[in-house]
C-alpha cells in the first residue's frame, strides 16, 4: 500500500511538472499579447495554452481592477497601458503580440 502510495505521489509530481506555463506557451508560439492587456491564443486548437490563457487572463483582470480601484480610474484604462507596455515587450522579445487590426505578427 505505501508503495502504490509512493508510486502515485510521483506519477502526479511529474504530471504537475509538464504543466504548460505563460512562458513556455510563449517560446513555442501558442499565445501572444494582446493590446487590451491580455493573453490571446495564436494556436487555437491546442487546449491546454486555451486553458492557461483563461487562467491567465482571469489572474490578470483582478489584478487590474485592484490598480484601477487604488488610482480611482476606470479598468479600460489600465488594460490599454499594460496592453502597451506588454506589446512593447513582447515585440523586443520574439513573442507574438496582436496588433490594433487582430493580426497576430512576431518579429
Amino acid at each position: 500500500m505505501k508503495a502504490l502510495l509512493i508510486a502515485i505521489t510521483a506519477l502526479l509530481v511529474s504530471v504537475g511538472c509538464q504543466a504548460l506555463d505563460l512562458d513556455q506557451a510563449r517560446e513555442q508560439g501558442l499565445v501572444g499579447e494582446k493590446p487590451d492587456g491580455y493573453v490571446g491564443l495564436v494556436v487555437t486548437s491546442n487546449k491546454e495554452a486555451a486553458a492557461l490563457v483563461v487562467t491567465i487572463n482571469q489572474q490578470r483582470k483582478q489584478h487590474y481592477q485592484e490598480i484601477a480601484n487604488k488610482q480611482n480610474t476606470a479598468l479600460g484604462n489600465i488594460e490599454r497601458i499594460a496592453g502597451e507596455k506588454l506589446v512593447t515587450k513582447a515585440m523586443g522579445e520574439g513573442i507574438y503580440y496582436q496588433d490594433t487590426s487582430g493580426s497576430w505578427n512576431r518579429k
